[in-house]
């Protein structure tokens, strides 16, 4: 049987709609807004869990209309919440940066994408050598109107700004 580890944040409750959807051996870590950090600890304890359970695959998932999200961009009410800092900071700057280019009233969906397509590239570098081109980490996004998992769109956000004088 495939096993499989999701990063997912607790707000979304997401472990019955996965095991549900997607029939094999499941791992979870949370965090709100899948804020994880991939600090050395954390890589260590990923790559053991990855080595002991022999772990293929790890998907980043947020709902589309997760809570920590759309509070980042709206009120921040939860912006003092510990740890979540870089997340609120992250979201607001490409929020500026898409309503720029973006001539969608919901950002949701591309800033969702954004941010789970850098967390992806975030945990590359952290996994183990012994474990390169044997892993294959993804994103998805969950939308709840339509019950499905839908594969986060491909970096078509800037992450950084440009300016030609």
């Amino acid at each position: 049987m495939r096993k499989h580890l999701y990063f997912i944040c607790p707000t979304d409750h997401l472990e019955p709609l996965i095991n549900n959807t997607f029939k094999q051996e499941n791992y979870y870590c949370t965090s709100l807004g899948n804020s994880v950090k991939f600090d050395n600890d954390m890589a260590r304890q990923i790559n053991d869990l990855i080595e002991t359970e022999n772990i293929r695959e790890i998907t980043f998932v947020l709902s589309s209309d997760n809570r920590i999200v759309i509070d980042a961009l709206g009120n921040q009410e939860f912006a003092n919440l510990h740890g979540l800092d870089n997340f609120y900071y992250e979201i607001a700057k490409q929020k500026e940066r898409l309503k720029l280019q973006w001539k969608s009233s919901d950002l949701r969906i591309p800033i969702l994408s954004y941010y789970l397509n850098m967390k992806v590239k975030e945990l590359q570098p952290k996994l183990s050598n012994r474990f390169a081109g044997q892993i294959k980490i993804n994103a998805k996004i969950y939308k709840k109107p339509e019950d499905i998992f839908r594969d986060a769109c491909l970096d078509f956000i800037n992450r950084e700004c440009f300016s030609l004088n």
